[in-house]
């Protein structure tokens, strides 16, 4: 989506990460499933960083290279998270009213209705099929599929928008990727926000 001048070291970078984070989360857990993903991200800046530096002074496009490999390693990492949901007793439920709301969501955002209206109604479409997820045989509360739901409904609207103010997305590349970007973050969030919902 960024069209990084060397994106062959920041691929790299990206996949190692990727893979680091899924093996510790499923070899490795500690107090929490997700509890090595901070020490993957640290790493992962400073590879970026280093693959950067090691173009040159005279390499065009670096700044703009660690933004994206940082941005799509942490992207990458946070990925994890629909493999820590297999291992908790409501991962499954989880996963299913996600996949709901982003659909839900999905079907507002491929719309020609202008980012205004998207940003309403996707979140509340979700939001409302998030809740109906509930009714399911999945241990899923009705206020945790609304939570989850208004998380993916937020998600997927503002990606829209913001792929559409910065024309990033021409191509089937530029889909894919903002639809991989879009799976990666709802996993996370979703988790992220049943971890917090446990609390209540």
């Amino acid at each position: 989506m960024v069209r990084s001048d060397a994106p062959w070291p920041i691929t790299i970078i990206l996949a190692l990460s990727s893979l680091v984070a899924t093996a510790a989360t499923v070899f490795m857990p500690g107090s929490s499933v997700m509890s090595h993903s901070v020490e993957v991200i640290a790493v992962g800046v400073l590879l970026v960083f280093i693959s950067q530096v090691l173009r040159g002074a005279a390499a065009e496009g670096r700044l703009a290279g660690v933004v994206s490999g940082v941005t799509g390693m942490v992207l990458g990492v946070l990925g994890s998270a629909w493999v820590a949901s297999a291992q908790v007793g409501y991962g499954f439920g989880l996963t299913i009213t996600t996949v709901i709301s982003l659909l839900g969501a999905g079907a507002v955002v491929v719309t020609r209705l202008p980012n205004r209206m998207t940003m309403i109604l996707a979140p509340l479409i979700a939001v409302a099929l998030g809740a109906a997820a509930s009714a399911l045989p999945i241990d899923i509360l009705w206020f945790q599929g609304a939570v989850i739901g208004l998380l993916v409904g937020l998600l997927v609207g503002s990606l829209r928008a913001l792929a559409l103010a910065s024309r990033s997305v021409r191509n089937i590349s530029g889909i894919l990727g903002l639809s991989c970007g879009i799976i990666l973050i709802s996993g996370a969030a979703s988790w992220y926000a049943m971890e917090v919902l446990a609390f209540i």
